[in-house]
């Protein structure tokens, strides 16, 4: 009987897992149906591309970064973050903002609050246990919130702000989440999973290449000299293949559970080299967001809802069909899209489909088999 027990909040990954793979299904839906004329939204709200933007950071990747995060900073502090109604509440404060963005109403100011809530929730449990290190974590997500509030602002005609330039550093910020957290779990899976396998790993090199990639978005964003901004994408990209190499990629190879989070994580460097290339004036700068946002954020977090999703409902750490092929089809979405956007292709929307498919069948097939997992309780009872 205890196995039929609805047990979706309890915690924190349970529920956002599930509305962040389901969000970001309806979000690329309706954004091709939008560059059609043909999308749900009423007109007179967010402009078209911005809204996609938009909901594929604040609708999927950070909701996704706020479940990790609730289990995470339990499992950090041993201290309970929110479950059961306060968790629940969490996610109407959640839906009530996606509302909000979609028919441009005064619920947009839920989805402002909620990133702030949630850095407040997890930001008190780390100082009390004093884990400094971890605050990284509540300060981005507050940064975020605070980003989120001057894009509607600007967007709405309040500020005299480019909102474009806004999701741009909300979609860094989201980078460097990537970064900090890929360093410490993506070489221990690893290590952990592959006995006896030596890594090169260096506290130097990983601390130059945060700082690396950090200051080259910053300065993305502040239009430096095109000479410097180019000479540091290029090296920065060096610095994340360098620290990538060391962690040995290639043992992965036939366990996808981790080259899901090698191959991803290898996105970083190539969004850094499209960047040069796009001060170089060879491209513009979409390749390098969507080689970031499908490649890198996309394959990153199938990689983690999967992986985190069987650790913490106490199933074994193996993948099967479901999980590798939804592995592949994220990056077959990205191959679609790059393909779609080479020069003035004339099958540029067909090709955008597809891409959206296989975007679609990668996180439709994790609703599949994940939905179960996790409304059920685990089956060793734990709690969790």
């Amino acid at each position: 009987m205890q196995q039929n027990k609805f047990n979706l909040f309890a915690l924190g990954f349970r529920p956002f897992y599930l509305l962040a793979a389901s969000w970001g299904i309806f979000a690329i839906g309706e954004w091709l149906l939008e560059m059609q004329g043909q999308g749900l939204r009423p007109s007179g709200t967010i402009i078209g591309m911005q809204w996609h933007a938009h909901e594929m950071i604040f609708g999927f990747a950070t909701t996704v970064v706020t479940g990790f995060s609730l289990t995470a900073v339990r499992a950090w502090t041993g201290l309970d973050t929110p479950k059961g109604l306060s968790l629940f509440l969490l996610t109407l404060l959640w839906v009530g903002g996606r509302i909000g963005a979609f028919l441009g109403t005064s619920l947009i100011v839920l989805d402002v609050i909620f990133l702030p809530v949630i850095a407040i929730t997890i930001g008190r449990l780390l100082l009390t246990r004093k884990m400094y290190r971890n605050l990284f974590l509540p300060i981005i997500l507050t940064v975020l919130g605070i980003l989120n509030g001057l894009f509607y602002l600007a967007d709405f005609g309040y500020l005299n702000l480019d909102p474009n330039k806004i999701l741009f550093s909300c979609l860094y910020m989201i980078i460097m989440i990537e970064t900090i957290i890929g360093n410490r779990v993506i070489p221990s899976f690893t290590a952990n999973a592959i006995v006896g396998l030596k890594q090169y790993k260096n506290a130097s090199l990983t601390r130059l290449t945060i700082i690396g990639g950090a200051l080259t978005l910053l300065m993305q964003n502040i239009e430096s000299s095109g000479v410097i901004i180019v000479l540091a994408s290029f090296s920065t990209a060096l610095l994340y293949l360098l620290l990538l190499w060391g962690w040995r990629p290639l043992a992965t190879i036939g366990k996808p559970i981790l080259w899901i989070l090698h191959l991803s994580y290898a996105w970083i460097p190539v969004g850094f080299i499209l960047l040069g290339l796009s001060h170089l004036g060879l491209m513009t700068i979409y390749p390098a967001l969507h080689v970031f946002g499908i490649g890198a954020t996309s394959g990153l977090i199938m990689g983690m809802i999967t992986r985190t999703a069987l650790g913490h409902t106490g199933r074994q750490l193996t993948t099967g069909f479901i999980e590798n092929t939804s592995y592949l089809c994220i990056q077959v979405t990205l191959i679609f899209w790059l393909i779609a956007n080479i020069g003035n292709n004339p099958w540029f929307y067909d090709l955008l489909i597809v891409a959206g498919l296989f975007w679609a069948t990668a996180f439709s097939l994790y609703l599949f088999k994940y939905i179960p997992l996790l409304v059920k309780p685990r089956p060793d009872g734990k709690p969790g």
